[in-house]
């Protein structure tokens, strides 16, 4: 009896075993079916984003991206990601950086698409060396041949590739016509850039090289001045660069728009705000000079290696190497540009939570009439001053009234 029960109980296991191994009833089970339904979340980037919407956006008027098209503009987008995450002290800087690099970036490619000089070359080797027996006339000591058989090379593959591309040019007329920033999680903020360049803008940029001798383009006439007062300090966030619009006139404007974080150190906040607002300000007078002119030198170098080795007691190695490099300069120039203030903001970014203090600055072709004459006048100014002779030793100051002067009816 007890015979017949072990019988029967290795009969069910051996069933359960094999039903366990059966591929169909693997494929069915509940651990197999969750895996299964388990998808990978794919991210969409702002420069996803961005293309799609530059895509239907420019579709609309028969013109796309990453062309000439047939009225000579070109629009091209350029991303990077920001190095400090948004949770940390000093994004806002990071976020800045992050801008500038996707806006050379995005000029870099516009070069490439007028020709790039790129150098290569490529190469292999391929070995097999099998060895069968004892040379008789090989002078080797016992222990050199028991070492060469024991790990000998019998097999070799070697791979090796070099790119490098060059391009370089004087960028005039390139400037931001649409933005997308975001927070992807994980310590990753991308900033994507589109720009436009265009022969409208490259003779706006002449223009403004020449201090504003020559004739503005012209276009449809906008209230352009009135929205950028009126655009919300939350939106005025995400916007870096320089951007060109039209006024109500009918005359090319370009407007540069820069930021700065403000450090919260506890004490002296005007102080900082103040500093914070100061560089906000020199950034937005560089975006204007850089839609002026950039003279660029864009390289990129790629170094691909593969090593394969087998060996007489059946051991391999293998060792990849990809190596890319990219860099972007533009060259220091120097540009007289008559700029105008326009607004000066403050906010909190939405995802940070650090204030921003934000500057606007205007190039106008009436504008530079007026600072052109506002030049002459200081320059014959400052030769008409005499020079004052020494006098009697000079006391230092002491505290006096603060006294404001002035009436509305002057400004």
């Amino acid at each position: 009896m007890k015979k017949i029960l072990t019988l029967l109980s290795v009969a069910v296991l051996c069933s359960i075993v094999a039903k366990a191994q059966d591929p169909s009833a693997l494929a069915t089970s509940s651990a197999v079916s969750e895996t299964q339904n388990v998808q990978g979340e794919v991210i969409e980037y702002p420069s996803e984003v961005l293309t799609k919407s530059m895509t239907a956006s420019l579709a609309k008027s028969g013109r796309a991206l990453g062309v000439i098209n047939s009225d000579g503009s070109i629009y091209i987008i350029g991303e990077a990601t920001s190095a400090r995450p948004s949770n940390m002290p000093g994004f806002i800087r990071s976020k800045n950086v992050a801008y500038n690099i996707a806006e050379m970036q995005a000029k870099m490619r516009l070069l490439q698409m007028a020709g790039e000089q790129i150098t290569s070359g490529r190469g292999y080797q391929l070995l097999q060396d099998i060895i069968e027996g004892e040379d008789p006339d090989a002078a080797q000591t016992a222990q050199e041949m028991k070492d060469a058989i024991d790990k000998k090379e019998t097999g070799r593959q070697d791979f090796k590739q070099n790119i490098s591309t060059l391009v370089t040019g004087m960028m005039q007329g390139c400037a931001v016509v649409r933005m997308a920033e975001g927070e992807m999680g994980q310590d990753d903020y991308q900033v994507a850039v589109c720009v436009k360049y265009s022969p409208e803008f490259q003779s706006m940029a002449s223009l403004m090289k020449a201090g504003g001798l020559g004739q503005v383009p012209t276009g449809a006439a906008k209230a352009s001045r009135e929205k950028v007062m009126n655009t919300p300090e939350s939106d005025l966030v995400y916007k870096m660069g320089s951007w060109v619009t039209y006024d109500e006139n009918g005359n090319m404007v370009v407007y540069g728009y820069g930021q700065e974080e403000v450090r919260e150190t506890g004490s002296r906040a005007s102080a900082a705000i103040s500093v914070a607002s100061s560089k906000a300000r020199l950034y937005a007078v560089n975006n204007v000079k850089n839609f002026v002119a950039e003279d660029m030198i864009c390289n990129e170098i790629i170094d691909d290696v593969e090593k394969f080795r087998e060996y007489s007691d059946g051991s391999q190695a293998y060792f990849s190497r990809s190596k890319f490099q990219q860099a972007v300069e533009a060259k220091s120039t120097t540009l007289n540009i008559a700029t105008q203030n326009v607004r000066t903001w403050r906010a909190i970014h939405p995802v940070s939570g650090t204030t921003v203090v934000g500057s606007i600055v205007c190039w106008t072709f009436e504008n530079a009439a007026a600072a052109r004459q506002l030049r002459q006048q200081i320059d014959n100014n400052s030769r008409t001053v005499s020079g004052s002779g020494a006098g009697a030793p000079r006391q230092q100051t002491t505290k006096g009234a603060i006294v404001i002067t002035g009436d509305d009816d002057d400004l």
